[in-house]
C-alpha cells in the first residue's frame, strides 16, 4: 500500500515539474523575442511553404497510426501571416470605452 502511495506522489510531482519546465521554456523564448535577441531567419514557412523571414512558434500536432494517437509539441518556423495572432491585452481600452468613461466623468458618475 505504501509503495502505491509513493508512486502516485512521485508521479504527481514529476507531472507538475514537467509542466513547470515547459512553461518556463515558453516564457524564456517569449522574452528573448520581445528583447530582439531572436532574429527572424529566412526559411520556408511550415504552413504556406513560402521562403520568408520566420520565427519559431510552438504548435501542437496529433497523429494517428494503427489505432494509437500521439500528441507532439514542436517548434516550427512560421511567417508573420501564418503565425498565431496575439490576444489583445484585457487592460487596454478602445476609443469607445474611453469616450464612455469621459462622459461618465463629466456627468459626475465616477
Amino acid at each position: 500500500m505504501a509503495e502505491e502511495d509513493n508512486h502516485s506522489r512521485f508521479l504527481r510531482k514529476n507531472i507538475a515539474l514537467s509542466k513547470a519546465y515547459e512553461l518556463e521554456k515558453k516564457d524564456k523564448f517569449k522574452t528573448k523575442v520581445e528583447r530582439g535577441e531572436i532574429k527572424p531567419e529566412t526559411v520556408a514557412c511550415y504552413r504556406c511553404k513560402k521562403i520568408r523571414p520566420c520565427l519559431k512558434h510552438s504548435i501542437m500536432e496529433t497523429g494517428r497510426a494503427e489505432g494509437a494517437v500521439s500528441v507532439s509539441n514542436e517548434y516550427v518556423p512560421l511567417c508573420e501571416e501564418c503565425a498565431p495572432k496575439r490576444k489583445k491585452n484585457p487592460n487596454e481600452l478602445n476609443s469607445k470605452q474611453i469616450h464612455s468613461l469621459l462622459r461618465g466623468a463629466k456627468k459626475g458618475r465616477i
